[in-house]
């Protein structure tokens, strides 16, 4: 694969911002990283109906926003159960819609639950996905985020100078067999050492908390590129010089973070 210079150029450069930008919200935390939070589901939530539904619908996407904006507010107040009801009301909003465009969704040949069927998809994949980030530590914070960073990167550079295997071909045509086992050591080697810094278990279970994280954040990327396969776009949008859009930055860790949040829950990695 050839190695474009100006896109790694441009690709460096978003990265060094956007951890700026991450480490200031971890360091003041609070609304900060709250406001950042909403940020990331917005965008991302506007990104992902814009690959099934082009520039239409805009009352559907301000609706799901203020539903995954409520989602995420109540939860960082510690009011995780009245999160889910703004979940429930996004379903019953979903169904009323499909009710009442009954005749017209006949009468144009749609699936009769597809548009209601892609708004609940978005309340599902990012702003639920998003919820851990509203009340994990700082430390897990940002081990999971670098983590997902690191893992990326490797794959990014392992793969474009020596990628020669695709990976999964109909699913990403630019992702490679190399690049994926970069992304896992990386991974790996990351985690062991971080929680040999800062962390309470041994270093093997770090290393095998970073294969799980590894194998979630590939896993979330694929899912992502699968997306874009399907309604044949290269990138989410065009808002991240060198990385494409919101989604295309944030794929990996809203599959990450939740694996990891159930995981913390059940064993005492800080």
């Amino acid at each position: 694969m050839a190695v474009d210079h100006a896109t790694d150029i441009r690709r460096t450069i978003t990265g060094l911002i956007l951890a700026a930008i991450v480490i200031l919200a971890l360091v003041l935390r609070g609304w900060v990283l709250l406001a950042i939070i909403l940020l990331v589901a917005a965008l991302g939530l506007w990104e992902f109906f814009s690959l099934f539904w082009g520039n239409k619908r805009i009352p559907s996407r301000i609706c799901a926003i203020a539903l995954g904006w409520g989602m995420l507010t109540l939860t960082w107040a510690h009011r995780t159960q009245d999160a889910l009801v703004c979940l429930g009301a996004g379903f019953v909003l979903a169904a009323m819609s499909f009710l009442f465009r009954w005749n017209e969704v006949e009468e144009e040949g749609v699936p009769a639950f597809a548009s209601s069927g892609i708004f609940m998809a978005g309340l599902a994949y990012i702003p639920l996905l998003l919820l851990p980030a509203t009340y994990l530590s700082t430390t897990k914070l940002l081990f999971v985020l670098a983590a997902v960073a690191i893992s990326d990167t490797s794959a990014y550079f392992v793969g474009t100078r020596f990628g020669h295997h695709k990976l999964w071909p109909r699913v990403s045509p630019n992702k490679s067999s190399e690049g994926a086992v970069g992304s896992l050591v990386g991974c790996v080697i990351f985690c062991t050492i971080y929680g040999a810094c800062l962390g309470s278990a041994s270093w093997w279970a770090f290393a095998l908390l970073g294969i799980a994280i590894n194998a979630f954040a590939q896993l979330g990327d694929l899912f992502e590129s699968a997306l874009k396969r399907a309604v044949h776009v290269k990138d989410s949008s065009n808002l991240l010089p060198g990385h494409g859009g919101i989604l295309d930055r944030a794929d990996s860790i809203l599959f990450a973070m939740p694996m990891f949040a159930v995981v913390d829950q059940w064993f005492f990695f800080f």
